[in-house]
């Protein structure tokens, strides 16, 4: 249920009307999308809270929006996967159609992802209550709204986000705010491998901060997967020796090592061994 402290007559009719439609999404809730199915269909990508209502929100109303406007819906808790999560996020604005941003709440995450958009030139459709005070800067913006003392607001909302969804998608350029429009994002030249290293390194930052909030006592996966780069590398290093680090890292996975874990055993070893 909606948690409205006292409910009038069209307050209470649009609670009911609401758990129907949240029934109805999460008997039919579509499997996770991958990044794959994101880039070979046209794609809405929904920033937002996660957890609770908002997930009843997203499948009552937003997905089906996204859907009846011919859109792949897709959301960040969906597609995660190993890995960083801010790059998933940037793949993800990157290869959408259109970003779809709930700013209700002022969450710190939706705007900081709403910048992103921004920055990349992406076409944007705000969601928000009527009744919500906006910052400044994206007062201008196109932005629907709606009011949960109407008793239909869920299926009008959904209506009208799958009208402005198709009209963003047919005019691109009326949905970018006019200071980006002409902004073309700036690339640094960095080295694939050294890149791939870095990447490797906030992995295992990852790893190190999940295993350490687990106490020290309790049994981790993660754990062990760290005790083990140690018992990796000295066998990367035994490798080397006699073979290039592709074909190290080849040995090691083919000993059962995952390819993060091989990569980073054998980056390490030929460091220590002047070979990096």
């Amino acid at each position: 249920m909606l948690p409205w402290p006292t409910l009038t007559v069209g307050q209470r009719a649009s609670e009911l009307i609401w758990q129907d439609h949240t029934i109805a999404a999460a008997e039919s809730k579509e499997p996770s999308v991958s990044l794959q199915a994101a880039r070979a269909a046209e794609s809405c990508f929904v920033v937002m809270p996660f957890g609770g209502l908002w997930d009843d929100y997203y499948a009552a109303v937003y997905s089906p929006a996204i859907t009846d406007a011919g859109l792949l819906p897709v959301r960040a808790d969906e597609a995660f996967r190993a890995g960083s999560v801010l790059q998933d996020i940037v793949e993800f604005l990157s290869d959408c159609s259109v970003v779809l941003a709930d700013i209700t709440d002022a969450n710190r995450n939706v705007h900081y992802e709403l910048g992103l958009a921004h920055a990349l030139g992406k076409p944007t459709v705000l969601v928000a209550p009527q009744e919500m005070e906006l910052f400044f800067d994206i007062g201008q913006e196109r932005i629907i709204t709606y009011s949960k003392q109407n008793a239909f607001w869920g299926s009008d909302l959904r209506a009208a986000l799958a009208r402005a969804l198709r009209e963003t998608v047919a005019n691109p350029a009326s949905a970018i705010p006019t200071a980006f429009l002409h902004v073309k994002p700036t690339r640094v030249e960095v080295d694939e491998t050294a890149m791939r290293l870095r990447r490797i390194e906030e992995l295992l930052a990852d790893l190190s901060r999940a295993v350490a909030s687990t106490g020290d006592n309790a049994p981790s996966r993660l754990r062990g997967l760290l005790k083990a780069l140690p018992v990796a590398e000295a066998e990367a290093e035994g490798l080397l020796a006699r073979q290039t680090q592709q074909d190290a890292v080849r040995s090691l996975m083919t000993a059962g090592y995952g390819q993060i874990m091989a990569e980073t055993a054998v980056a390490n070893a030929a460091a220590r061994m002047g070979k990096a």
